[in-house]
């Protein structure tokens, strides 16, 4: 009851105001001034003639508009529709004149006008052409040396979320590109935190198509939300770069160096950074675009690091932009050192154990990748692409733990001591290559591809493992010892191949079809060498030892029909894949042959309610095969306590995902509705099935699920508006997930069931001189297991930040970041945990361009970070605390040039 009254209340909120607004209008018909036919879907836009700012719009239907709610005051009108000269006039609403009547509004041809329209002194904010969103830059005011992300957080509809997402009307954006093209990497955060806000002329948002429709002409549903920066003219060739350094208390330190030159043909890129701040590549997710595969030499929170990488990017284009080739270069190491400690319940039918568990490592990561790529438009209607990678890295590993099993009346289980160390060297390389050739009729394409990667990978470990067991009284009664040298090796082929073809059928319909081919070949060899004063090193444990070829052959057919008209679009697609497994066992001389069909259907259904509201449905279904370590994994023993089996009986999993999503916004009141969810569901699921024996050793293995099936579901709800008086940004979402999951337990089927809800609060507002943001809400979850009705994993939560930055006289500025996170004991949690972090920073720009920088900043000022994490899964409760980086205080320098034309960027402080 509770819950109906909140959304009720929320509801009445954004409601409210359409009731409590005057009643002034303006309306008119838009028609052909040669023909006289009306216009249909012309863009009619209400601007205040003060300052230009977007009050209203709409769209002419069958010719005619009208505009109502609008407050007193003095207005320009402008119509555009494509190919027709700009009208614009003046008009003015007032108590005696509460409605204006522009009568018939004649448009007329760009072709057939001698001059054209031109507004002076007056620059429109925003304007809507057709499924673009087109803001001008000029419009908003911007710190001298800001960026882009800086202008980008004050436009209407627009926010950056705390992770550095960008979000426009409820979606995240996933391309940035200048002058519609990528800029050293289509990545928002390298983009936005990079380009100098000065440079930008206007920002366009809209759907962007997938490259296989931009290829072959013809849509096929998929629409990547794209941010693109048109440069002023005078910026289009120039050189700008950031230099940046600081040291700190207790050691802490950085350095970032950036430096790029481009031209309308040509660029170059080139960074280097290195520090012990957590901090790697430009700014963290802009160097995913020049590493390995980010996974590789990301820094997720936890551990001292300590970085050095750099790159450098070239790209160039000739013969009218006809080819193309770009390449990169980039270089990392990172060194990690990390002491943790974990506290695990794993449940059992009617009883639990528990286990408390310390470690440490100490890592090393070092990596080298290289990557070209060419683009050519041999023709009008033929277009290759072709691309060359190449990477080697190596690593270097020492670690330790120790830990204990406690049964669950308190008496001790287990102990356990392990020291293990390990390296190893990875090569890899690739060439794919990709032909379109694109028919006279429009939409016929057919296309080709191949591609070829070869990789390996050689290492070796040692491994000290103690254990001692201890019966039902907690006395001491038997150990084990494992002191073994385990040397390793690895290499992979893979050879692919295919082609798609695209027709349009009708006006309306159209289709796709295609097939592919891969052969891969893989060799996985483990050995596991005893070590002791007996006997000498090259004593094999075949137990612990593996040597296993694998050759995969995959055929993938794919068809597709495609119906668009209109606000309709619908698309109906299927994937077969035909798969024959073959693995062979060198050391034991067995065989494992299995066949798998996977079947990937999917269907997406999306209708235009109007120019503000859309409505969409999608199904994804899939069938996943299971992967080769659960069908007969590499033999481990690096943790005794935790073995792994393969099962060659296990067949696919197939999931249904069923999906909807109801967006609403309207421009001129910057305010909108998000509605989204999905839900999941598997056949046949691939779950774990433990076995924890009378030491607490467990041993898993993967099995498939037939008399239950898990499911997983997501609810989404937002409000957002723009509260006009008080001129910030409110947001009111509410996020409600959970899941059924299922295991086995000593043979015995788990259900673990889990229920999140979290509504929060945000509001947030951006301005030239000054930002701020402020975000608060509760979390509640339920969370049980059918193996332990007594036990409960419920818990409540609560979570505040604030962010906020502002300048001060004689350019001095200051912010800061504080976040409080507060979770409650429960049932298997005996204590609750609380934090507060606080990272404050203030500082003083020089120069004209205020491009030198001094900040001195405070991180953690409680010095309350911890690394604290509490999860819980099939069958088990956790929580953990690892070595974080924490309290310092730092002095840096920074310093941002450019060399371009004079900047037209109206801008605040000068």
């Amino acid at each position: 009851m509770k819950f109906k009254i909140a959304v009720f209340i929320i509801c009445c909120c954004f409601t409210l105001p359409a009731f409590t607004q005057n009643h002034y209008t303006v309306k008119g018909v838009v028609i052909d001034t040669a023909s006289g036919s009306k216009i249909t879907d012309a863009t009619v836009t209400v601007l205040s003639e003060k300052d230009s700012i977007l009050q209203k719009f709409t769209y002419s239907n069958k010719g005619s508009f009208e505009i109502n709610n609008l407050q007193p005051g003095k207005f320009l009108l402008m119509v555009t529709y494509p190919d027709y000269a700009d009208f614009v006039e003046h008009f003015t609403l007032d108590e005696a004149h509460p409605e204006y009547s522009f009568g018939n509004i004649g448009m007329i041809l760009k072709s057939k006008l001698l001059n054209e329209v031109i507004i002076k002194s007056k620059v429109a904010a925003i304007k809507i052409k057709g499924d673009t969103t087109e803001f001008n830059a000029a419009a908003y005011a911007t710190q001298k040396n800001a960026k882009v992300d800086d202008l980008l957080k004050q436009l209407p509809g627009m926010k950056i979320n705390q992770s550095g997402a960008i979000i426009f009307q409820g979606e995240e954006v996933s391309k940035i590109l200048v002058d519609g093209e990528e800029f050293f990497s289509d990545d928002p955060a390298l983009v936005s935190k990079t380009v100098r806000a000065d440079m930008v002329s206007k920002v366009q948002v809209y759907d962007q198509k997938s490259e296989q429709a931009k290829l072959t002409g013809m849509e096929d549903g998929v629409k990547v939300k794209t941010i693109n920066i048109v440069l002023r003219e005078d910026k289009r060739k120039g050189l700008f770069g950031k230099a940046e350094g600081g040291y700190g208390t207790d050691d802490y330190y950085m350095g970032q160096a950036a430096l790029s030159k481009f031209s309308p043909k040509e660029k170059i890129s080139a960074y280097g950074n290195m520090g012990n701040i957590g901090q790697s590549g430009l700014n963290g997710a802009a160097a995913n675009k020049f590493s390995i595969g980010s996974a590789a030499f990301s820094f997720g929170g936890f551990g001292l690091p300590v970085a050095r990488d750099g790159g450098i990017h070239y790209d160039r284009k000739w013969n009218k932009d006809k080819q193309s080739v770009n390449g990169n270069y980039n270089i990392n190491r990172l060194k990690t050192e990390d002491r943790s400690s974990a506290l695990v319940q794993n449940n059992l039918p009617g009883n639990f154990n528990t286990s408390i568990r310390n470690s440490g490592s100490n890592y090393v990561f070092n990596s080298q990748v290289a990557d070209l790529n060419f683009k050519s438009k041999i023709d009008s209607v033929s277009d290759l692409s072709m691309q060359i990678r190449g990477s080697a890295s190596n690593r270097q590993s020492v670690g330790f733990s120790n830990g204990s099993t406690m049964r669950g009346n308190g008496v001790l289980l287990n102990e356990s001591d392990r020291i293990s160390s390990g390296s190893s060297e990875n090569q890899n390389a690739s060439l794919s290559m990709n032909y379109t050739r694109r028919f006279k009729k429009k939409g016929r394409s057919l296309s080709a591809n191949a591609a070829s990667s070869y990789g390996e990978s050689e290492g070796e470990s040692s491994l000290i493992s103690d254990l001692r067991y201890y019966n039902a009284q907690g006395l001491l009664d038997s150990t084990s010892r494992i002191d073994q040298y385990k040397p390793g090796f690895s290499r992979s082929r893979n050879l692919s191949g295919g082609f798609s073809y695209t027709d349009v059928l009708s006006k309306t319909l159209s289709m796709s079809a295609g097939y592919n081919f891969s052969a891969a070949n893989s060799k996985d060899e483990q050995r596991a060498f005893d070590r002791s004063a007996a006997l000498p090193d090259n004593v094999l444990d075949s137990a612990f030892s593996s040597d296993f070829r694998l050759k995969t052959l995959t055929g993938n057919y794919n068809a597709a029909l495609t119906y668009s008209k209109d606000k309709v679009y619908a698309n109906a697609a299927i994937n077969v894949a035909d798969i024959s497994y073959r693995q062979h066992d060198e050391l034991q001389g067995t065989q494992l042959n299995r066949d798998f069909t996977n079947w990937l259907p999917n269907a997406t259904f999306r209708y235009q309610l109007n120019k503000a509201a859309s409505l969409s449905f999608a199904y994804n279904g899939e069938s996943r095969q299971p992967q080769a370590s659960q069908l007969q994994p590499l033999r481990q023993n690096s943790d005794p306590l935790n073995i792994y089996l393969g099962n060659p009986d296990l067949k696919p999993e197939f999931s249904n995902r069923f999906s909807y999503n109801y967006r609403v916004y309207q421009p001129t009141q910057d305010r909108g509705i998000n509605f989204r969810g999905n839900y999941l569901t598997t056949f046949d699921a691939i779950v774990s099935n433990r076995m924890t024996d009378s030491a607490g050793a467990n041993i898993y293995q993967s099995s498939n699920l037939s008399s239950a099936r898990p499911s997983s579901w997501n609810i989404y709800t937002e409000f957002y508006g723009h509260a006009t008086k008080l001129d910030f940004i409110v947001s009111i979402n509410l996020t409600v997930n959970g899941y059924t999951s299922f295991n086995y337990i000593n043979n015995q089927l788990n259900k673990s069931k889990r229920v999140s809800y979290a509504p929060q609060l945000d509001i947030w507002k951006n301005k030239g001189t000054y930002s701020y943001s402020f975000s608060i809400g509760p979390n509640y979850t339920t969370g049980s297991s059918s193996l332990q009705k007594a036990i409960n994993n419920n818990t409540r939560g609560f979570f505040t930040s604030l962010n906020y930055y502002t300048k001060l006289p004689l350019n001095f500025f200051m912010g800061s970041d504080i976040n409080y996170k507060y979770t409650a004991k429960n049932q298997v949690f005996d204590r609750s945990f609380e934090q507060l972090l606080i990272k404050s920073y203030v500082g003083k720009t020089f120069l004209k361009s205020e491009g030198l920088k001094v900040t001195l900043s405070g991180n953690d000022l409680l010095n309350q970070n911890s690394g604290y994490s509490r999860y819980s899964s099939d069958g088990n409760f956790s929580e953990s605390r690892s070595a974080t980086i924490k309290r310092y205080f730092m002095f840096s320098l920074s310093w941002d040039f450019s060399k371009f034309g004079k900047s037209l960027q109206p801008q605040q402080g000068s």
